[in-house]
């Protein structure tokens, strides 16, 4: 598997070769595991080219290598939270980028996130137990996050701990629907 700055930079390359500049890589890396989440308790296989461009024609070649890579994605993203959770982590921006722009990283995460998690009807937050609701929630508010004029130690320190509290939450809300999911599954005898 690549590392996360690998990870980034190819989502950022094959967002530009499909001509999609409004979106940032951590934006779609919210989106797919919202949508995993969302797979998970409705059942509905997403649609991700759709989601991330939703008036792409999966026929027109540019998005092949788009679609392609969003697949594989899911298929990582989905080991790592299944199989190795201490794996998992957010795409986002590297730490020597300014703060803005990782602050915006955070918040275009989760603004895909909660995406791809409501992307249909077929589930809603109210869904989850009451603890995984409200971390949705916090997700929402904070993907409408702005940086802030503080001192940047303090911001440093402060976006890293909501950097933690949005992987562990995503994590968490993965994990609420998965073993309920899991436990739909038939048994092998």
């Amino acid at each position: 598997m690549t590392n996360l700055v690998d990870s980034f930079t190819q989502i950022e390359a094959t967002l530009e070769l499909a001509g999609i500049e409004e979106l940032t890589p951590s934006e779609v890396h919210g989106t797919i595991v919202g949508a995993m989440c969302n797979h998970m308790k409705s059942g509905v296989t997403p649609d991700l080219l759709k989601l991330i461009e939703p008036n792409a024609d999966a026929k027109d070649g540019r998005f092949t290598q788009l679609s392609e890579m969003l697949y594989e994605q899911y298929r990582v993203t989905s080991e790592l939270l299944i199989e190795t959770k201490d794996g998992f982590d957010l795409i986002l921006p590297d730490e020597d980028t300014p703060l803005d722009v990782r602050v915006d990283g955070i918040a275009s995460w989760c603004k895909g996130f909660i995406l791809g998690l409501l992307y249909n009807n077929a589930f809603s937050i109210d869904q989850l137990p009451e603890s995984g609701s409200e971390i949705a929630r916090d997700l929402m508010e904070i993907a409408e996050a702005a940086a802030g004029a503080g001192e940047q130690n303090e911001e440093d320190w402060a976006l890293s701990e909501l950097h933690e509290y949005i992987k562990v939450g995503s994590q968490l809300i993965f994990e609420f629907i998965y073993p309920e999911s899991s436990a739909k599954e038939p048994q092998q005898a």
